[in-house]
């Protein structure tokens, strides 16, 4: 009995530690439930949960009864294992969880935003520690390393006011004025404002115009893109300016025709009825989404905040049940917003 009742004590100790590990690790995901209306990212709650295992681990060794030279033993064990570990995932997962930790304090992007990393495009859907993903103009999804992301230009485009551009090649024999007016006119009819032109290249046989206008609404951005080089066609068109190769127009041996197709009144009420980006980036929209709830959430949150302070300063009772009743409206408003994020997320 007494050697059962020595074997227990000295299990206390570690016994107490891997409770205090236990109530860590609850503690770490309830305070991150409580704070989700502050759009907290789980990157940060999965860190401190490895931080708190790895010190947990380190402190539970220590505290085992066992010789002092074979706990030096396990610990240097578990030493080799853990530079092992950081030797062979340098470049890959530490460097990502490295990546995805910077990614995350900067806020470069966030869901729902249109980013371009080298050859790839398209809106954000997901944010991980380790990869980010994201939801391709073809509507498909690739993961991308964190590591990659860090390493590589990123190009945010903007959420509203962002330049959609377009370049079209046509010859010296036509008036640079009439071009220019006309490649404004086609930005104008896309819907876009404030067109400009810049001539970004004089080559041996062509001029190179490039036309710009800015995009209110840039969940559009790709249509808006096609529609744009539509219209240039069809307004050079209109102005009866050929969009042919420099070498084709002079050694074209015909009685003066004008390669002009035939002008056809397209189905405009079909064209704009629906968007294509809707069902492309139905995912990324809907974690855009969400992040607009959040970010909202953290406004009512500040408000709450501001409210109970001026409780603390309100002179009469009847300031006080004014502020009380307006923080339990924001509450209850917040209560509702988090029941349709959680339903949401849930959906995804």
């Amino acid at each position: 009995m007494e050697k059962i009742i020595n074997i227990l004590q000295s299990l206390l100790e570690p016994g107490m530690v891997l409770l205090a590990i236990v109530f860590l690790l609850l503690a770490n995901d309830w305070i991150f439930k409580r704070i989700k209306k502050v759009s907290t990212d789980s990157i940060v709650k999965r860190s401190i949960a490895f931080f708190i295992i790895l010190l947990g681990l380190l402190i539970l060794i220590l505290s085992l009864p066992i010789d002092k030279i074979l706990k030096g033993q396990i610990l240097s064990f578990l030493g080799i294992l853990i530079s092992a570990g950081i030797a062979l995932s340098s470049t890959t997962m530490l460097g990502n969880l490295i990546a995805g930790l910077m990614n995350n304090s900067m806020n470069r992007y966030r869901n729902g935003d249109l980013i371009t990393v080298n050859e790839y495009q398209g809106r954000v859907t997901r944010k991980s520690i380790f990869h980010t993903e994201i939801q391709l103009e073809d509507s498909n999804f690739i993961t991308i390393p964190n590591l990659y992301i860090a390493t590589n230009p990123v190009k945010l485009t903007r959420k509203s006011d962002s330049v959609i551009s377009t370049t079209v090649s046509l010859g010296y024999d036509v008036s640079r004025i009439k071009i220019e007016e006309a490649l404004k006119e086609a930005a104008t009819k896309t819907g876009l404002n404030n067109p400009y032109v810049y001539i970004t290249n004089l080559g041996d046989y062509s001029v190179a115009y490039k036309i710009h206008g800015f995009l209110e609404d840039t969940n559009k951005f790709f249509s808006t893109s096609s529609l744009l080089n539509a219209m240039v066609m069809d307004t050079l068109h209109d102005h009866e300016i050929e969009i042919v190769s420099p070498s084709f127009m002079n050694q074209r041996r015909v009685d003066e025709m004008a390669f002009i197709p035939k002008k056809e009144t397209p189905n405009r009420k079909a064209e704009e009825s629906t968007s294509p980006e809707e069902k492309v980036f139905d995912e990324a929209m809907k974690s855009g989404e969400i992040e607009k709830k959040k970010d909202f959430l953290k406004e009512t949150g500040n408000k709450i905040n501001k409210l109970k302070e001026q409780i603390k300063e309100a002179g009469s009772d009847a300031e006080k049940e004014k502020f009380k009743s307006s923080i339990k409206r924001l509450e209850t408003l917040s209560e509702r917003i988090q029941e349709r994020i959680t339903e949401d997320e849930s959906k995804k």
